[in-house]
């Protein structure tokens, strides 16, 4: 009697990458890149996550920019490592976001005229309002440019005129801190307001808050302050009490 020989999942997995599989080229490549039920190969890897991110598959892509952050098996690279996390940010992969955000705050992968540089300046130019906060924060900040308040200005306010929450609140931030040529004081206020209310509908109290604080340090006697506070006030009556 011949013995049936049972499907190697492994086999199986290399197989449908080289037809072309993204998912399976990006699983094949992760798997090879950290070693776990293969032996760890990270030029193969690479070239496995590489050719599922060239697909547009997210997870391959989010794996290049950990690639290249930690150096596994390619020369260690943050500009390269924020381009490929920028690819998946913009597609508004949450992690990705972190990291680029994270990165920011540490001024690491935003060289001047890199390749993420010049990624995130084209997808902010295609209209794009997330890459526009983002491009806003880093004039604002200094980071991969120089300091440009007018430049950031510009940015935020396109950011912020499609309802993007980090455009609203840095352009109005700016404003509070007197870094503004074109803001009043009653446009940002009503930033912060639009902000606030779109917090409370989402139920998150705390940014509500912070809105709120945001409008009293432009003047604490804005009509938007007080309205604001009663309908803070009025949700937090409404809110339920954690069940235990």
């Amino acid at each position: 009697m011949t013995d049936i020989k049972e499907p190697n999942p492994l086999e199986e997995l290399r197989r449908a990458a080289e037809e072309g599989d993204s998912d399976a080229q990006s699983q094949l490549g992760t798997m090879l890149a950290a070693g776990e039920g293969v032996e760890q190969d990270p030029e193969e890897a690479l070239s496995w996550l590489t050719k599922a991110a060239e697909q547009g598959n997210l997870t391959a892509v989010f794996n290049l920019g950990i690639i290249y952050e930690k150096g596994i098996g390619v020369t260690q690279d943050d500009n390269e490592a924020v381009f490929w996390f920028w690819q998946a940010a913009e597609k508004e992969d949450v992690g990705a976001r972190m990291k680029l955000g994270t990165m920011l705050i540490k001024d690491l992968g935003f060289s001047d005229g890199s390749r993420a540089i010049q990624a995130i300046t084209a997808s902010a130019e295609s209209g794009l309002a997330y890459a526009q906060a983002f491009l806003g924060k880093l004039y604002l900040e200094g980071v991969g440019f120089d300091q440009d308040f007018k430049s950031a200005e510009k940015w935020l306010r396109s950011a912020a005129d499609q309802g993007d929450e980090g455009g609203m609140f840095n352009l109005a931030e700016m404003m509070v801190e007197d870094r503004t040529s074109m803001t009043s004081e009653d446009e940002a206020a009503q930033w912060f307001y639009d902000l606030g209310q779109k917090m409370l509908a989402e139920g998150n109290m705390v940014k509500a808050f912070d809105c709120l604080v945001s409008i009293k340090r432009l003047n604490p006697e804005n009509f938007l302050a007080r309205r604001l506070e009663d309908d803070i006030e009025r949700a937090s009556e409404t809110q339920q009490p954690p069940k235990h």
